[in-house]
C-alpha cells in the first residue's frame, strides 16, 4: 500500500512539473523557493501543534484539580489537532510571507 501512494504522489508530481515548466511557463528555479516556503510552512503547524497541544493538556490538568474528578487526556488523541494546528500554521507563515 504504501508504494501505491509513493509511486501515484511521484507520478502526480512529475506530471505537475512538466506542465508547470513547459506548458505555464513557471520557472524551474521558482519551484526551490516554493519547496522553501512550504517548509517554513510545515515548521509553523508544527509549532502550532505542539503549543495546541500543550495548552489543551494544562486545561485538562487544571481543569481536574478545579473540578476535582478525572479528566481524560484522550481527548488530546484526536486528528483534528493535527488539521486545525496545520491550518494556523499555514495562515500565519502566508500572512508572515505577504506582510
Amino acid at each position: 500500500m504504501d508504494f501505491l501512494i509513493a509511486g501515484v504522489v511521484a507520478l502526480t508530481s512529475a506530471s505537475a512539473y512538466v506542465i508547470a515548466s513547459r506548458w505555464l511557463g513557471l520557472p524551474s528555479a521558482g519551484l526551490w523557493m516554493a519547496i522553501r516556503r512550504l517548509l517554513e510552512c510545515l515548521g509553523t503547524a508544527a509549532i502550532f501543534t505542539v503549543v495546541n497541544l500543550s495548552a489543551a493538556a494544562a486545561v485538562i490538568l487544571i481543569a481536574r484539580v478545579l473540578a476535582g474528578h478525572f479528566m481524560s487526556a484522550y481527548l488530546l488523541d484526536d486528528e483534528v489537532w493535527l488539521v486545525v494546528s496545520a491550518l494556523q500554521g499555514l495562515t500565519w507563515a502566508l500572512w508572515r510571507q505577504a506582510g
